[in-house]
């Protein structure tokens, strides 16, 4: 197996996982860091990638997990609103550090 389909492959699991979130997703995938970048190191092939069925089905996915996420979050503020006596209220959205 060359290294880019070992690349390609880890790129398939990671949209397979379950318990992927969409900052996690994005953050493995999308950075200059991350894998589709280990796979194009000039902007003519960034190019050919982002027009490529792994490319667009990882757009798909991370599209996906950020729509169930705001979901789950309107539940969460609708909840919480629906507990706390009336006055002004603001809800922050944090990235934790990772824990050691």
């Amino acid at each position: 197996m060359t290294e880019r389909e070992q690349v390609e492959q880890q790129i398939r699991d990671i949209l397979a996982a379950e318990d992927a979130t969409a900052i996690s997703l994005s953050d493995r995938l999308f950075r200059p860091d991350g894998l589709f970048n280990q796979l194009a190191k000039t902007e003519a092939e960034r190019r050919l990638i982002a027009q490529s069925p792994l490319f667009l089905e990882a757009l798909d996915r991370l599209s996906d997990l950020q729509d169930q996420e705001a979901a789950r979050f309107a539940d969460a503020v609708r909840q919480v609103k629906g507990q706390l006596q009336q006055g002004d209220y603001q809800l922050k959205f944090e990235r934790q550090p990772a824990s050691a």
